[in-house]
């Protein structure tokens, strides 16, 4: 897998476009933490990212894993090898990380469900095959702060432990899949376990104030980020 080209976002913070959804790696002076880790294999194109950032391997110091879902926790385990980085996560969706339970499938509507089968075809089988299990280092909540003055803003619906990482100081708030984008404009994160519970977390991170929106699936917003969030909520 080709390394994508770091593009920043905001000061420190870089944005890892994959073919199948984002990673984020943030500079916090005191190290770098990565939020998500792709699907597996994708370990190699995050260190080379890494690496044309003026990085070494050893530098990154922490994975904040937003939730369960392969194409988030999917390069964790190698990452972690390989780094000696710590992996957090959210107490509800660490044994589904750790690989001591499965992942409960995601609660399908009707519109989702066309484009459920045309990406993962036997929908018996949401949301996939497990990824490589990972030791979870540290279980976070809302409220626990991580390295660089990240604060934990605990976001369930998409799935029970979905987080989400506010850096109040740079006005960033990565949203792992709660919420996403297209043509510009956010929208409700897809496939979620309890859609009504994702709405609400919805609102949650509309309250919260942000000028940089990173989300897990689709271009992130830059500028105004949580206006426009809080203009999304009034159409639900």
């Amino acid at each position: 897998m080709d390394a994508p080209t770091p593009r920043p976002v905001a000061p420190g913070v870089s944005w890892l476009e994959f073919p199948v959804g984002n990673v984020y790696l943030w500079d916090h002076g005191d190290g770098l933490t990565l939020v998500d880790t792709g699907v597996p294999g994708s370990a190699e194109a995050i260190l080379g990212a890494l690496t044309a950032l003026g990085h070494q391997p050893a530098d990154l110091t922490e994975i904040i894993v937003s939730h369960f879902h392969r194409d988030h926790t999917g390069s964790a385990a190698e990452l972690a090898r390989r780094t000696g980085a710590r992996v957090l996560a959210h107490p509800a969706d660490a044994p589904v990380i750790r690989g001591q339970q499965p992942g409960a499938p995601p609660q399908l509507t009707e519109l989702e469900r066309p484009l459920a089968e045309m990406l993962f075809g036997d929908l018996a089988s949401l949301p996939g095959s497990p990824p490589p299990p990972v030791e979870v280092d540290q279980e976070v909540a809302d409220g626990d702060r991580t390295a660089g003055g990240g604060i934990v803003v605990g976001v369930p619906g998409h799935t029970p432990g979905s987080i989400a990482l506010l850096v109040p100081h740079l006005g960033v708030l990565f949203c792992g899949d709660t919420i996403a984008s297209t043509d510009g404009a956010p929208i409700l994160g897809p496939f979620n376990i309890d859609r009504l519970g994702a709405i609400e977390s919805v609102r949650k991170q509309a309250r919260l104030d942000f000028e940089v929106a990173c989300f897990g699936h689709g271009a992130p917003l830059v500028g105004s980020a949580s206006h426009k969030i809080l203009a999304l909520i009034r159409s639900f």
